[in-house]
């Protein structure tokens, strides 16, 4: 009788031991979703990537927080024909998770985006190098027309012109580094001091 209990005590603390390992590592072990999800997004971005230059893709992203695949494509391309595309190449069971969102650009507008934000860039690394800590750049990304602003604390000694006047003549021997495509874009210097 003592010998049964024993072993029952046995078997009783193996369980316990058991489910509460098998509880504390649930978080480690992967599930095939998990796995199958990212392979589903591999298959996508896959065939999306294929098609950059073909349909004038800027931008993609498969998945992620949400199910939707988001594809940002030059205005003059058909979206029609990029549809019928993912359709005839992506599966209809890696498709059925997704819903697909389409946003038309203008590439002259991508072009200045992307030149405004290599000169935010260029203009940062400047006045990180010559230590201008009461000095910021940014560039207001979304916002109608082409303005680097540049944020000068009121207590500075530095005068706005002369900042101006710096960030002028440095960008303008440093815009002949932008890729072709991107050297005409014009822009303002705009110095706000707060």
């Amino acid at each position: 009788m003592k010998k049964l209990k024993s072993i029952s005590i046995l078997i009783i603390t193996f369980v316990v031991l058991l489910i509460s390992d098998v509880y504390i590592n649930k978080d480690d072990v992967s599930t095939n979703d998990d796995d199958d999800g990212k392979a589903r997004d591999d298959r996508i971005a896959s065939v999306i990537n294929a098609a950059f230059d073909e349909y004038g893709l800027f931008n993609s992203q498969v998945g992620g927080t949400d199910s939707i695949i988001r594809i940002e494509m030059d205005e003059a391309n058909s979206e029609q024909e990029l549809l019928e595309y993912l359709e005839k190449n992506i599966s209809k069971a890696d498709l059925s998770h997704y819903n697909i969102k389409i946003l038309k650009r203008n590439l002259k507008e991508v072009q200045t985006e992307h030149a405004m934000l290599l000169l935010e860039g260029i203009a940062m690394d400047y006045i990180k190098e010559k230590n201008y800590y009461d000095v910021q750049v940014y560039y207001p990304n979304g916002k109608p027309g082409q303005v680097l602003k540049v944020i000068i604390n009121e207590t500075s000694e530095r005068s706005s012109e002369d900042l101006k006047a710096e960030l002028e003549n440095f960008l303008a021997t440093k815009g002949a580094e932008l890729p072709l495509g991107l050297r005409d874009i014009s822009y303002e210097i705009q110095i706000i001091k707060v």
